[in-house]
């Protein structure tokens, strides 16, 4: 098997270049960096486009019966890359000898069926990757059905989100959409929607949060806008803060509804 050895090579540079949000759109392929991120998008059907493994780290991949190495060779999408070229395609400091080019599936999360009971979480104008994956890990452990992405200003496919929902965000249902589109498929499916606003007055732990319900948190620096015209609940806030960062509200919020519903 041939290994890539330049930096210039024009597929590493490719790799580089998804990194960037309108090169990724464009192209419709996204990055993920590591074994464990690459196996749970793998776990999810994410079609997997081409694998770049470290040379020098391959042999350890394949006794340690890696899912992602396996999965690429029975495809043939398996590239190795010399240990100074792979720096090109390395996410920053995390060099863990693995990154993985996956296609973009297409959006399709208004055309599903939500439970009757579910919980969906809707991320409105969201500005930083860090925080926007943040909420789809606890989407995940809190069991959340569906999180909305509602144009922030990140995307979920993000090096950044990816890190940290720690791949989570490949086995919930998502989407990225409108205010008017996703208000519009709320109301089809006769969904109850709570919005996280600092200065409503009744507290979230006394809203019951059963049944199909929607929570939605707004932007780090300006929460949410006026034209969510929905149920208002805030979280005490018994210190010197007024606020709690975007993905804590949220964990807050899908936690105790998951609670209410098993009560």
């Amino acid at each position: 098997m041939d290994i890539l050895t330049s930096r210039t090579n024009p597929r590493l540079r490719h790799v580089a270049k998804l990194r960037q949000g309108r090169y990724r759109r464009q192209q419709g392929q996204f990055v993920v960096d590591g074994q464990r991120e690459i196996s749970r998008a793998l776990a999810s059907s994410f079609r997997l486009l081409e694998l770049f493994v470290v040379a020098d780290r391959y042999a350890n991949f394949m006794a340690d019966g890696s899912q992602a190495v396996g999965n690429a060779r029975k495809a043939d999408r398996l590239t190795l890359v010399g240990p100074d070229a792979f720096v090109k395609i390395a996410y920053g400091q995390r060099n863990e000898g693995m990154v993985g080019v996956f296609a973009t599936p297409a959006e399709t999360l208004l055309d599903s069926a939500l439970p009757a009971d579910g919980i969906v979480l809707v991320a409105d104008r969201i500005e930083k990757p860090g925080n926007l994956g943040a909420i789809f890990r606890s989407a995940d452990a809190a069991g959340v059905d569906a999180v909305v992405c509602c144009e922030c200003g990140t995307d979920r496919f993000h090096p950044n989100v990816i890190r940290a929902s720690l791949g989570a965000l490949f086995a919930l249902q998502c989407g990225a959409y409108t205010a008017a589109e996703i208000q519009a498929w709320l109301a089809r499916n006769r969904y109850r929607c709570f919005a996280a606003r600092v200065d409503a007055p009744r507290d979230f732990w006394t809203a019951d949060l059963t049944g199909a319900v929607a929570l939605i948190v707004g932007a780090e620096a300006t929460g949410l806008r006026e034209n969510w015209q929905t149920e208002a609940v805030s979280i005490p806030m018994l210190g010197n803060v007024d606020s709690l960062n975007v993905s804590v509200a949220a964990a807050l919020l899908a936690f105790e509804s998951r609670r209410q519903k098993q009560c």
